[in-house]
């Protein structure tokens, strides 16, 4: 509900989540607007308001009778969390406790350049052996999803768990993330054996990364298969032409099918690599991770996918952290 204010007139609310073909739109009751619909299947919604000026132009603005809101990359959204959503128990656990170290590390690859920063916990110091944990979109994660918090909490609990954390960004997204062969090899073979060689490390590798980010990360442990010990794919934008034809505008989408529709083609690439893959129920994503974890289970491959009442936002991603990414640190790297 939304009052009149004789200015900016809600149209239409929006919203992207799956099978969502009808927008509500508002009605005028009494000096309010209002809009109706049944709640989707999400334990939150983000959205926003289409609205009207009273020169015809539109916008989409924030709701002004809802204070709650949600951070994302393009922006904030209105949200609201509906009845039985839970935030993650770590989101105040870790205060004071944030990483207080930090080197840059830049690598120039065969056609791209990464940007990386390397997070370490407080007090360690280089000679440290801990684990490492490579992130793409690592400032984004960082940011938007808590992720360094996450760790310290983590760190706080289960000293066992304590790691350095590589938070990649990418020069160019789209195409790095894409299934780039050029990225997979500046990632593989210049990045990473950098960092190690700068610092102790211990145990397999842990990636995390969201959409196309956890693409990448798939494509890059099957380019050079023993980089990663696990994965943890959160939305991965794992296209099939049967089910993502909307993405065909997409300048890379041809590229990310065909590595998609191979990527069981070899078994022996993904050999001892565990994946852990999160999707929203609300999400376009749904059905592509849910083909490719059977298809990557038929070749024996341990995989498992959690679907999270959300969409596609870093809040989602968010609460999907624990226990997904703690159980594949805790399998990983406690015994080593």
């Amino acid at each position: 509900m939304v009052a009149d204010n004789g200015q900016w007139q809600p149209r239409r609310v929006w919203y992207h989540l799956r099978e969502n073909d009808v927008q509500p739109a508002f009605d005028r009751v009494g000096q309010h607007w209002v809009a109706r619909m049944p709640r989707p299947p999400v334990a939150r919604l983000e959205y926003l308001l289409v609205a009207e000026a009273p020169d015809g132009s539109t916008a989409m603005l924030l709701d002004p009778a809802n204070p709650h809101r949600a951070r994302g990359v393009f922006g904030d959204h209105s949200v609201i969390e509906f009845p039985g959503y839970v935030r993650p128990w770590w989101l105040h656990a870790s205060e004071g406790m944030r990483v207080d170290h930090r080197a840059e590390v830049v690598e120039p690859g065969a056609e791209l350049t990464i940007t990386g920063t390397l997070q370490v916990p407080a007090g360690s110091t280089p000679d440290e052996p801990l684990p490492l944990l490579v992130v793409h979109d690592g400032p984004e994660y960082a940011d938007l999803a808590g992720l360094v918090d996450y760790l310290a909490a983590l760190a706080e609990v289960d000293p066992g768990l304590r790691c350095r954390a590589l938070l990649l960004e990418p020069v160019d997204r789209d195409r790095s993330y894409s299934a780039s062969p050029g990225y997979a090899r500046a990632l593989t073979e210049q990045m990473l054996p950098d960092v190690i060689g700068s610092v102790r490390t211990v145990g397999p590798l842990i990636g995390l990364g969201a959409s196309l980010g956890g693409l990448a990360l798939l494509h890059a442990a099957t380019a050079k298969p023993g980089t990663f010990g696990a994965i943890l794919s959160q939305s991965g934008s794992f296209f099939h032409p049967q089910l993502d034809a909307m993405e065909a505008h997409f300048r890379f989408y041809d590229r990310i099918v065909g590595f998609v529709e191979s990527v069981d083609a070899d078994p022996a690439r993904l050999a001892g690599v565990r994946i852990a893959m999160t999707c929203g129920t609300g999400e376009d994503n749904l059905a592509n991770n849910r083909v490719l974890a059977h298809r990557l289970r038929r070749i024996a491959v341990p995989v498992d996918l959690v679907e999270n009442p959300d969409g596609h936002s870093y809040t989602g991603w968010r609460d999907c952290l624990d226990p997904t990414l703690r159980m594949l640190m805790t399998a990983l790297w406690v015994r080593t």
